[in-house]
């Protein structure tokens, strides 16, 4: 039987009204401060449509606006945003799988000669087809007679996150935030989430945790190294961050305590005559505590193993574990310039190879979990990418996985890295 085609696709959001007032007010105090310098806005838009089996017809936006400074830090702010929403009809009748929302905003140059960077980000998610076949790297898909409702849940989450980074010495900056979410939970029943949180494995049961609604703060405190040489298309340099976080359990509607420590390690190299650039990526991502599961599939928010962010080609949130380790090894060429009244545009074309795999839990081996051999979850695919005017990128990628059903598809705002 033919398994039926996947196409994930990631779309960028528009706020709820109040963050929306928020972060437009925020832009306006920038624009404010900023209209004595030289530059001009750019305002790009582009609309986003597409689906398939798994999520039914989607429409979107994705969109940005940006005052332009000379020199390579590119801009004095940017405002990006975007929505995304499906549609799918099942025998329950019209469901919406992904319905998503953001804005982000980011002002630069500020502070005491102008060292201090500062990102803003508000959005609401709703996921009602999240998959969940268990805990670890050897979790098997179920067979395809296993019910919708048996292997999903669902989440709907408003979030909100706020970052400064300092600029020290050279290359090296310090960065601090906070990220708060507040998290309802659909759990059927009769899925295999709710199965193993009430009566699988005592150490699975632990991992999971409760299922109720609740609320997560992260405080986080990071290093930064970064001299590439422009930060929406990189052509040369290199990017490390060292980033931990930490999650106080403050009340009963905030039951998690957990800690978590990522390194993150990009290069970016081009080939003369810069016809070819080269860029490569690993991340490894470690929970310790009691983080809600979810996060188990997650690192900065986003997939790990799967996704548009992580492992392409792989299905999003599909493996989970408290250690992950996966690498992005992309090339990409530009193949066109061109002109659409005064805006250039660039399209480039790419081709990557993502691997990686999870763990269970760090000093404890669980071969009933995570399997005994190697392990490695891969995609390999290409795609193409449009960079309209200085300060906005869109990418569409095509990836094949052996976990892929056959293949996966995304199209999202920026470089995956």
């Amino acid at each position: 039987m033919r398994r039926p085609r996947r196409l994930a696709f990631v779309g960028v959001v528009a706020p709820v009204l109040a963050i929306g007032w928020f972060m437009a007010a925020g832009a306006r105090a920038a624009e404010e401060q900023a209209a004595a310098a030289a530059g001009k806005r750019e305002f790009n838009i582009i609309p986003v449509a597409g689906g398939d089996s798994d999520i039914g017809t989607a429409v979107g936006q994705l969109s940005s606006l940006a005052r332009l400074k000379p020199g390579p830090d590119l801009y004095n702010w940017r405002l990006e945003s975007g929505t995304f929403i499906s549609f799918k009809l099942r025998e329950e009748g019209v469901v919406i799988p992904v319905h998503d929302y953001y804005l982000q905003l980011t002002l630069r140059d500020l502070g005491p000669g102008g060292r201090i960077r500062l990102d803003m980000r508000g959005s609401y998610t709703g996921r009602s087809t999240l998959k969940f076949y268990g805990i670890g790297n050897a979790a098997p898909e179920p067979p395809p007679t296993f019910s919708n409702y048996g292997k999903e849940y669902g989440r709907n989450y408003p979030e909100a996150w706020v970052r400064a980074r300092i600029r020290l010495r050279a290359d090296f900056e310090l960065q601090a935030g906070s990220v708060f979410w507040y998290d309802w939970l659909n759990v059927h029943p009769d899925s295999i989430l709710a199965v193993d949180a009430s009566s699988g494995p005592p150490d699975v049961r632990s991992i999971i945790g409760p299922l109720g609604a609740h609320g997560v703060q992260l405080f986080e405190l990071g290093v930064l190294y970064d001299s590439r040489d422009n930060e929406i298309v990189t052509r040369r340099g290199a990017f490390h961050t060292l980033t931990a976080r930490l999650s106080p359990a403050l009340a009963d509607w905030m039951p998690y305590s957990y800690q978590q420590v990522n390194a993150s390690t990009r290069f970016y190299v081009t080939l003369e005559p810069r016809w070819l650039i080269v860029s490569w990526r690993l991340v490894g991502d470690l929970l310790l505590g009691q983080p809600p599961f979810y996060e188990l599939a997650r690192f900065e928010e986003v997939s790990a193993i799967g996704g548009a962010k992580g492992v392409r080609g792989v299905p999003a949130e599909r493996y989970y574990g408290k250690v992950k380790v996966f690498q992005n090894l992309e090339a990409r060429s530009e193949i066109a310039r061109f002109h659409i009244k005064s805006k250039q545009y660039t399209l480039a074309a790419a081709a990557f190879f993502d691997a990686g795999r999870v763990w269970t839990e760090l000093g404890s081996a669980h071969p009933e979990l995570d399997g005994t051999g190697l392990g490695i979850k891969y995609g390999v695919g290409g795609g193409l990418r449009l960079h309209q005017g200085e300060t906005f990128v869109v990418r569409g990628d095509v990836a094949w996985s052996p976990d892929a059903r056959p293949i996966a598809g995304y199209f999202a705002a920026g470089q995956i890295f």
